[in-house]
């Protein structure tokens, strides 16, 4: 029998939701190892994402992602054992259209997530929600799917209809915005700022929030240092990709950054 993973790992994770989503994942990890079976996990973050295929790459295992839209954010993993031929079928995903029964209303994006956990129904169990012509589209399980189109009618005020997506979903772009600052640091504060054409006193009021994330992790520190090649992101503003810094001759730092303002999560 394989010997159970080291559990010393979780310590990566300082957030004790992240740490027993950690730990869920480790006890999956170990039942394909001691039994040689599948197993297929919730719709992981970035970051949760990063950390668990490290560790499956370290087990030589097999696997695969499935975010049931091309290049998702959330995604699920299906899991095998080594040498196991693995499909996206496997995680089980379906992919639903929602849509406003008054064709004149606009649905946004934290209507839809928000209408969706006041159902009861846990964020681990959805993937991407990406807006479209006329519609949103949201990947779930598809386990959950039927409970979602008979008890889902309301987004906000706004009365909705619901039902498996019958074609291919009609996606906007997401291509974001390159632009070029120039700022006196690389602080976090700093960055938040200038992107979002905000004052630094409301950037640092979203860090102190929880509102902004660095590569899919939570950070509570306005004076962070930033490095090339990170996304930050910041609930209801979008994401920033920060593509590379150079120094200018007044001894600012000037940063090339594309800023997307995306209604997917």
């Amino acid at each position: 029998m394989k010997p159970s993973i080291d559990r010393s790992v979780l310590g990566f994770w300082n957030e004790k939701d992240l740490r027993l989503t950690a730990a869920h994942l480790l006890d999956q990890l170990d039942t394909v190892l001691r039994h040689n079976t599948k197993q297929v996990t919730p719709f992981l973050s970035f970051a949760l994402r990063d950390w668990f295929e490290g560790i499956l790459r370290k087990e030589g295992l097999a696997y695969l992602l499935a975010g049931g839209f091309p290049d998702a954010e959330r995604v699920r993993i299906v899991i095998g054992p080594w040498g196991e031929a693995l499909d996206s079928e496997d995680a089980n995903l379906a992919i639903l259209e929602a849509w406003p029964a008054n064709p004149q209303a606009r649905l946004e994006h934290s209507q839809i997530l928000g209408s969706l956990l006041g159902l009861g129904i846990e964020r681990e169990v959805l993937g991407d929600i990406c807006a479209g012509q006329g519609a949103y589209y949201l990947v779930t399980s598809a386990d959950i799917a039927p409970f979602i189109i008979d008890y889902w009618k309301l987004a906000g005020r706004e009365k909705i209809k619901a039902a498996l997506c019958s074609q291919k979903p009609n996606i906007l772009s997401d291509k974001g915005e390159e632009k070029r600052i120039t700022v006196s640091s690389s602080r976090l504060d700093a960055l938040l700022a200038h992107s979002f054409g905000v004052s630094r006193t409301l950037a640092q009021e979203w860090i102190n929030q929880g509102k902004v994330r660095c590569e899919g992790l939570v950070v509570n520190k306005a004076e962070l240092k930033l490095q090339p090649g990170e996304t930050i992101s910041c609930r209801g503003r979008g994401r920033i990709k920060l593509l590379e810094c150079t120094q200018t001759r007044k001894e600012r730092t000037a940063w090339q950054l594309i800023l997307y303002k995306s209604q997917r999560q």
